[in-house]
């Protein structure tokens, strides 16, 4: 679906360069005085016409893809990802796992019988321990874990949802512009915490982009650098004081 939307993309840029050349060209050739004149304005309904059935085109791409990606996320509804559980030979990764949940979430009855399936993800031999996917039976226990995820701060582990490659780079994203405290996921929907204290469900990086990253006009970065401005020259005054002329007799 991707290279479906690049080639669509690239098409329409072709289109648009090689119909403003032509266009040039037949300008400089068909005087404005002369009968055939009207072939400039036919060639811009021409030119209309076919731009607008593109953007059509790239419309019921993006709703193709959208869906794509919905049933790809609802298959994926009963899966999280255990980050920063130690590897060992011959493990059992779903024991593990259920062990250090259940301890420190409190849920007794987690236990590796609750899920249908449990790996890791990737191939061995790396620097950090590789996540592990857990696949459960019940969809009210993976809320249950979800949900009492905090407690897990401080102890090395960490849970999340296996969201598709799209949408996590577009999660990726929305942290590096808006901080990782006022981003997160929930049921493979971006959450995003805007600087007006708006929340707003994203899974478009076009929705990303229509989120404001300031409040009233002025961002944060432009407030601080004005206030660091304003105080420069009391700074300047203290380490630059004024020397007093000294009179010989």
């Amino acid at each position: 679906m991707e290279s479906l939307k690049q080639s669509l993309d690239e098409i329409k840029d072709h289109f648009n360069a090689r119909m403003a050349e032509f266009q040039r060209d037949l300008k400089g050739a068909v005087p404005a005085t002369s009968p055939t004149s009207n072939v400039n304005s036919q060639f811009g309904a021409f030119r209309s016409f076919v731009l607008t059935a593109l953007e059509n085109l790239q419309l019921q791409m993006e709703l193709l893809a959208r869906q794509q990606d919905e049933l790809e996320m609802r298959s994926r509804k009963k899966i999280l990802l255990v980050h920063g559980v130690a590897e060992a030979d011959k493990e059992d990764p779903g024991t593990s796992v259920c062990n250090i949940l259940s301890g420190h979430l409190k849920l007794p009855h987690l236990t590796p019988e609750s899920l249908s399936r449990c790996h890791r993800l990737g191939r061995a031999g790396g620097d950090k321990p590789r996540a592990v996917l857990l696949k459960f039976k019940d969809w009210a226990l993976r809320n249950t874990v979800w949900s009492a995820k905090t407690n897990l701060k401080g102890s090395g582990v960490t849970v999340s949802e296996f969201l598709i490659k799209s949408r996590h780079n577009i999660f990726l994203a929305a942290r590096q512009r808006f901080g990782v405290a006022k981003c997160w996921t929930r049921d493979g929907i971006i959450m995003v915490l805007a600087p007006d204290g708006k929340r707003h469900r994203i899974v478009s990086m076009s929705e990303l982009n229509a989120i404001p990253t300031s409040v009233q006009g002025v961002s944060v970065s432009a407030s601080a650098a004005t206030s660091a401005h304003q105080t420069a020259p009391k700074d300047s005054k203290v380490a630059n004081p004024r020397i007093k002329r000294v009179v010989r007799k």
